[in-house]
């Protein structure tokens, strides 16, 4: 299926139109004009030319569509390696003219302006694809800033979370008549969230040892305020310390579990922080609060950052547990 009809129509134009100049040239240079030799030749070499077109335009698709970055040295690659090719298949057809004409025919006649057309031809192909890849490119970097800034402005609405502000202010106050210690411990933490959310909501990636920092202090502010019905641990964090993670995801998933499940002091809700060399795992056990909005938008979201990475995390979702997979990057 051809995926780009415009360009190819051109291609066939342009073989076309210089195969017809090359004949002309040629002709001139080798003695007076005649019309009826030079529509002969073009008639007997538009075949062959439309298939070195073919063969152009099929291996310069072909590697500018499996190499993610291109530039001069892909063209460069693609110019030499059609020559090559168009060359052997120039030689067959030299020793196909010699054997079955019984002609003499000099192989520097026959391969040298073939070389010299195709070179011009796969040229202007190459940077046809490169002015086609380049726009594609630019497209999809305006989509990509686009999602991001989309994924920055929900991600800050749903972190900056009044709910949990006003919950972290009212556990404040009960503390600030109990214990001094605690509360100016609590305070700290809560300002460190803060901190960290308002100072990484634009950027793309922040070390993995940083993510654990804030979500420990996050830990801690929600186990104040849930006591014994909140059992969260994190396991082998040092396994992957070097390694870089989506801003605020883990917290994300976190506040997801807190938000959809009822934790009790009967039915704790227990949330598995797990790492490994190339993931980060939360794993919760299900106790579906189902008064709470089923809505997928922090999930989503977190998708769509990953995209950017060209990355996707995994959902696994049990009668038991629900696991989600964020890879590192």
């Amino acid at each position: 299926m051809v995926r780009n009809p415009k360009l190819v129509t051109g291609i066939v134009l342009l073989i076309v139109v210089s195969s017809l100049a090359c004949i002309v040239t040629f002709a001139a240079l080798s003695g007076p004009l005649h019309a009826d030799v030079i529509l002969l030749n073009f008639a007997w070499n538009i075949p062959g030319c439309l298939l070195v077109g073919a063969i152009d335009y099929k291996l310069v698709s072909v590697m500018f569509n499996r190499r993610k970055s291109f530039g001069l040295s892909l063209i460069l690659l693609s110019f030499l390696l059609a020559n090559v090719v168009i060359g052997l298949l120039g030689f067959l057809y030299y020793l196909f003219r010699i054997h079955f004409t019984g002609a003499e025919y000099s192989f520097l006649q026959i391969i040298l302006p073939l070389i010299l057309w195709n070179s011009i031809l796969v040229l202007i192909i190459d940077v046809a694809f490169y002015q086609k890849k380049d726009m594609e490119n630019k497209t999809r970097m305006a989509e990509l800033r686009e999602e991001k800034a989309k994924y920055q402005f929900e991600a800050l609405k749903n972190q900056i979370n009044p709910h949990f502000l006003f919950n972290s202010l009212n556990v404040l106050s009960s503390l600030a008549y109990k214990d001094p210690v605690k509360t100016n411990l609590f305070a700290k933490k809560l300002s460190s969230v803060y901190r960290y959310l308002l100072s990484t909501h634009e950027r793309m990636e922040v070390p993995l040892s940083d993510e654990l920092d804030f979500v420990k202090s996050y830990i801690y502010l929600e186990q104040i305020r849930f006591g014994e019905t909140l059992a969260i641990r994190i396991e082998d964090e040092e396994l992957a310390l070097g390694r870089y993670i989506i801003p605020a995801s883990i917290q994300m998933l976190v506040e997801n579990a807190l938000k959809h499940n009822m934790n009790t002091l009967d039915s704790p809700l227990r949330i598995t922080i797990r790492i490994d060399a190339d993931s980060v795992w939360v794993e919760n056990n299900l106790q579906v609060r189902y008064s709470t909005s089923k809505g997928r938008i922090g999930l989503d979201n977190l998708k769509k950052q990953y995209a950017l990475h060209g990355k996707q995390i995994d959902i696994r979702k049990t009668e038991s547990e629900f696991v989600v997979r964020l890879p590192l990057l």
